[in-house]
Formats: structure tokens, C-alpha cells, sequence
């Protein structure tokens, strides 16, 4: 498995327990009454703040172990080399990344048109991004194997 292959399986995993760790912690308050999600929108705007925080510092410490493993697991430091190829599948993935989400947006708004609560666009915009995160690495994974 190249190096490349293997960092977009650890993008995944972190991706899905990063956002499923922190929607349980901010749904059980929610449960727990200390805020209210259905009606209070500028809690919404500092939940996705604070994640945004976590997630960037919970993935710097993914990537440092992910890296201290694969080192020992392989006795050297491998390199992430790139070239025209790799560019080329980064570009054809974050195409099809913003299909999904651009998919997603547009189902989040005609959603709302039709009367669904407003907090469910809050929640269609974490779907929809954890959606194409998992989507640009698994077409990155996709393309490394077909050798675009």
C-alpha cells in the first residue's frame, strides 16, 4: 500500500471519529438542556467555530502518530513524493469532493424551502462535508489503484 493510500485511509478514519465524537458530545448537551439547538442559532455559529478548533488540532495529532508508527512499522521515513500524476489525481478528487457537497448544499436549501427546520441545514452542512471529505479520499484511493 503506497504512503499516499494510507493517508487517505487515516483522513477517513479521523474524519468519521472526529465529527461522531463531537455530534455526541454537543447532542447530549443539547439532551442535557445546558443549550437549545432548535432555536438558538448563534450557538450554532460557536459549535462550528469550537469544531473547527478540535478538528484541526485533533487531525495534527493524528497525522504526528500516523506518522511516528508508520516510521517504526517500516524502519525508515518514507516521503511523500509528488508529481504530475499525483497532482492530477488530487485535482479529479476534489472535483468530485465539490459535486458531493454542492449536491448537498442544494438538497440542504430545498429542504428549508419545503419547511423543515432551520437547524436541519446546520446539520445537512456537517453531513454534507464529512460527505465529501470521504468522497475526495476514496477517489483519491480510486485513482492511486486505476494509475490516472
Amino acid at each position: 500500500m503506497s504512503y499516499q493510500e494510507k493517508e487517505n485511509i487515516i483522513n477517513i478514519f479521523s474524519s468519521l471519529l472526529i465529527t461522531t465524537i463531537y455530534a455526541l458530545i454537543i447532542y447530549q448537551k443539547h439532551l442535557n438542556g445546558q443549550f437549545d439547538l432548535t432555536e438558538d442559532f448563534a450557538t450554532w455559529g460557536v459549535i462550528f467555530l469550537i469544531f473547527i478548533g478540535v478538528s484541526i488540532v485533533a487531525r495534527i495529532i493524528i497525522y504526528i502518530i500516523f506518522h511516528i508508527i508508520n516510521t517504526i512499522a517500516l524502519q525508515k521515513e518514507e516521503e511523500a513524493v509528488s508529481d504530475e500524476r499525483d497532482k492530477l489525481i488530487k485535482l479529479k478528487a476534489t472535483r468530485n469532493s465539490y459535486h458531493v457537497y454542492t449536491a448537498g448544499f442544494t438538497l440542504a436549501i430545498i429542504a428549508l424551502a419545503i419547511g423543515m427546520p432551520i437547524y436541519w441545514i446546520f446539520i445537512a452542512f456537517v453531513i454534507c462535508g464529512v460527505l465529501s471529505e470521504i468522497v475526495d479520499n476514496v477517489s483519491q484511493i480510486y485513482y492511486n489503484r486505476k494509475g490516472i
